[in-house]
């Protein structure tokens, strides 16, 4: 054996042992829950409740929660991103209490003082238990907005093509988890790796409900081309915020708000 076929067989030695440990750990890259306990700090003073919902595999999750101010308000129901819990944005989605909209701020297994682990079905099973739950309060399906935040963006569509909303917005989507991980991961063959794909493009088509896109144009975390796929495949109607400056976090920073209320406005 030559030389210089021992080090070819190092590499590849070395390239298949990273695969392995990238495949054996991949949830714990994609999923980053805060285990902090949801304390009354996070939204006192502002109407919002902690309330418990349970799911059909046996969960009881804690989520925080507060009705419209009257019967013909809309109320938003928020699938956060994968970093965090929901008390970290409560402030990001105060203005929408202080315009009298109801708010449902849905937190996943696993995440905050939930039990259980993330996956992507323990996410949609999160996502209709939550959807139950408001149905319960008898807020209607017509008076419900679903509101996807970076990766909760696949759960809100997921939720929207078995079901029509007032409207979906999507902050900061992406075609599937395996395109965003194959950008970050290029020397990896991620697409045959990822466990939860939440797909996106597969299914945007069957979406029912009216379609607000928001993304930055600088947002290096999941890269606007990736957003703008989703909305070209994305039925009428639909409508797109791209934000010159902005990037992943801080798209509230640019006066949107008012915009997003405008849509919503439209329906």
């Amino acid at each position: 054996m030559t030389k210089i076929t021992s080090i070819l067989i190092y590499v590849i030695g070395v390239y298949l042992f990273v695969i392995l440990i990238m495949f054996t750990f991949q949830r714990s890259l994609l999923y980053l829950p805060s285990k902090e306990k949801l304390d009354p700090f996070f939204y006192s003073n502002t109407g919002l409740k902690k309330i418990n919902f349970k799911t059909s595999d046996g969960l009881i999750l804690s989520a925080l929660f507060k009705n419209p101010t009257s019967i013909n308000t809309k109320t938003l129901v928020v699938f956060h991103g994968n970093a965090g819990h929901i008390g970290h944005r409560v402030e990001k989605f105060t203005p929408f209490l202080d315009e009298g909209y109801g708010l449902l701020l849905v937190e996943y297994r696993g995440y905050g003082e939930n039990p259980g682990k993330p996956t992507e079905d323990g996410f949609y099973k999160d996502g209709v238990a939550a959807l139950e739950f408001l149905s319960k309060q008898n807020i209607s399906k017509q008076k419900t907005i679903l509101y996807g935040e970076s990766l909760g963006c696949g759960l809100a569509v997921k939720l929207s093509t078995e079901n029509k909303y007032h409207s979906t917005i999507l902050e900061a989507p992406y075609t599937s988890i395996a395109d965003v991980a194959a950008r970050h991961y290029w020397y990896l063959p991620t697409k045959w790796l990822v466990l939860d794909r939440f797909e996106i493009l597969g299914i945007i088509r069957q979406i029912k409900s009216p379609l607000l896109i928001i993304h930055g144009k600088k947002d290096n975390v999941i890269n606007i081309e990736l957003g703008k796929k989703v909305f070209n495949s994305a039925p009428e109607p639909k409508e797109t915020l791209f934000i010159d400056n902005a990037s992943h976090n801080n798209l509230y920073e640019f006066n949107i708000f008012k915009k997003i209320l405008n849509f919503i406005s439209q329906y």
